[in-house]
This record gives C-alpha cells, structure tokens and sequence, in this order.
C-alpha cells in the first residue's frame, strides 16, 4: 500500500504559530521533506519546525529561485521522483512548506509534476497555515480590512502601470516578494501619493523580524526575500 503525502503549512517563522493538526502531522510522518532555494543554504521551513521532528528522517529538496523555466522542470521532476520512490515504499511523507501550501507554495508544483508522471495512486492531504500578511498585521497591530472594505495579496509585479490599477482598485493591497522591484514600488506610491501609507515587514515571526513605514529609509538597501509591504489606501 502507498503512503500518504501531507502538505503542511508551517506558519511566517515563529514555531508556536503552527497549528496542532500540523505537529500532529509532523509527528505522524516518516519522512520529513522541506524545500530550499540553494543547496548551500539552510531550509527556513526545516528551521520553523526542529523543535517538533527529533530524530525524523530529513529530505530536502532544491528549487532554484530562477524563471528559467526548464530548470524549475527539472527540480519539480527530481523532487517528485524522490517524493514517489518514498511513497511506494508506503511511507508517509510530510512536505513543509512556508505560510499555507496554498498561496504561492512550491508544493503545488510538486503536487502537478507527481499527479503527471506517476501513474500509482497515491493519497493527498493538505493542512492550511497561518499566512505571513496575516502575521505581518497581527505585529503591526493594524487590521488588513474592515466592514466592506476589499483586499488584494498579489506577488510584486514589475509593471507598475498594472500595480497603480491595483492599487487603486483595493482599500488593501500585499505586495509580497517585494525585495525584487522595491524602488519601482516606492515610485509608484509616490505618483499617487502613498509613499507614507505602506508597512514594510520582513521575516515576520523570526528572530530577525524587521518592519517599518518609513519607506524612503529602505530605498537603496539590500532587501530580504521574505519581505512584503502592506498598503492601506
């Protein structure tokens, strides 16, 4: 019989943020498989989650953080080959991921390249997490929305024309993975007049956590991957 693959969302940093049903998952597993963006660097999930998986067995797993297109291919079909060989094996496999495995998650992509080259069936369980713009708020002490207020969480687009209509479609607007066009950002903030209504935070929930609204500081620096903006019209 196959073993199980759960998808557990393991929270913006802070280990205490996981749900009970995640550490029960994690708990369960035989087989702990965590996703990193450099195979010289530490997994920031596999970090999130060692205070519940001594003496587990490890998998890690490398996506590159490319567009190259044929190399994210080619980790997805290296990953899923290991994940299926496991599961044939009968055993249950538990792929930590950041936030919740649905928004933005790798798991995803693994799920899709699992369901298109293996042929066995295989059982698939995914458990939500907290997200990291929920955390952001939570430290920030600002709701995201109220009463009929709308939201929009988008990743960064370098198009700024296409981020000047979103924002002015939506009283709340997350920006995360906004390391990457940072400076056409705050631009464009200052064209309508927002420069001072957007919350940096960065590594939410982790000891080197950082937030700021003073925006104009951070133009220039080098600006962690983990980051988002809030902006409240």
């Amino acid at each position: 019989m196959n073993g199980k693959l759960c998808a557990v969302g393991v929270g913006p940093g802070e280990p205490e943020l996981l749900t009970l049903k995640a550490v029960k998952a994690l708990n369960e597993a035989q087989v702990i498989a965590v996703p990193k963006g450099y195979a010289e660097k530490e997994s920031v999930a596999l970090l999130i989650i060692s205070p519940f998986i001594q003496g587990k067995k490890i998998l890690e797993l490398v996506f590159p953080m490319t567009d190259d297109k044929e190399v994210l291919t080619n980790s997805w079909q290296e990953a899923a080959e290991k994940i299926s060989s496991l599961l044939k094996k009968g055993e249950n496999v538990v792929f930590a991921t950041l936030g919740d495995p649905s928004l933005y998650s790798t798991f995803n992509y693994l799920k899709a390249t699992l369901e298109q080259y293996d042929t066995e069936d295989f059982i698939v369980e995914i458990i939500p997490g907290i997200n990291s713009f929920s955390a952001a708020a939570s430290l920030l002490q600002e709701p995201l929305v109220e009463g009929s207020e709308n939201m929009a969480v988008v990743s960064t687009p370098q198009n700024t024309s296409r981020l000047k209509e979103i924002i002015e479609l939506f009283d709340t607007v997350v920006l995360l993975k906004v390391h990457r066009y940072f400076e056409q950002v705050l631009d464009c903030l200052k064209e309508l007049g927002l420069e001072n209504n957007g919350y940096y935070v960065s590594r939410c929930g982790s000891s080197k956590e950082f937030f700021s609204q003073d925006l104009e500081t951070l133009a220039g620096e080098k600006l962690d991957y983990l980051s988002m903006l809030i902006i409240k019209k």
